[in-house]
């Protein structure tokens, strides 16, 4: 018998690359599970890579996105604060003319009473000089 069917018998196998205890089908097996096992190991760490890059993007853009979203609530905040400051100086503009009509009706009367007055004065004279003629 030779040594090569010597050593199988035993559970040794031999084959170029040298001495294994394996059958050369399990061997051929395992050498393709390692090699899937490898190519799965880089897809996973190519995978990991990939979602750390899409973390640290989405990081930055919710950044970005936060940093508009206050300040687009600080300036609906000053639109209400306008619409606020517009509204009270339209109500002092409204008291404003308010009180000029007033002033101006006060004005008028006290206008029409100066004019009754004058006109009263001169019948007056005008019945003084006609009565001293």
């Amino acid at each position: 018998m030779s040594a090569l069917a010597t050593l199988a018998e035993q559970g040794i196998h031999a084959d170029r690359d040298g001495l294994h205890v394996m059958p050369p089908e399990q061997l051929q097996a395992s050498v393709s599970m390692q090699e899937e096992c490898k190519e799965f190991l880089a897809k996973t760490k190519q995978f990991n890579d990939i979602v750390g890059d899409f973390i640290d993007v989405m990081e930055s853009k919710s950044k970005v996105i936060e940093a508009e979203k206050l300040r687009a609530i600080g300036l609906g905040n000053r639109v209400e604060h306008e619409k606020e400051v517009r509204k009270r100086k339209q109500l002092e503009v409204q008291a404003m003319i308010n009180e000029k009509k007033a002033e101006l009706e006060r004005l008028n009367l006290q206008h029409e009473s100066l004019v009754r007055v004058e006109a009263d004065q001169k019948a007056l004279i005008e019945k003084l000089t006609n009565n001293e003629a």
